[in-house]
């Protein structure tokens, strides 16, 4: 499994709306932490970017499907 660097939307941790290819500064960037690709989080948020966005080359799959 993978685990990847993301900002969530709130404190509350529910969901993911942005990602970073490393360690984010917690000093500039409030909410961060990382996720697996098991977690349904970051199933949910990849599923919504693929709706706009063409597959970003190098970004992790989910390995569950949240669909």
């Amino acid at each position: 499994m993978t685990t990847i660097n993301v900002q969530f939307a709130d404190s509350t941790q529910t969901a993911i709306v942005s990602f970073f290819s490393g360690a984010p500064d917690p000093e500039f960037w409030s909410n961060c932490g990382t996720v697996d690709t098991s977690d349904p989080r970051w199933a949910a948020y990849y599923a919504e970017q693929q709706k706009f966005f063409p597959p970003i080359r190098g970004l992790p799959e989910p390995t569950i499907d949240v669909t």
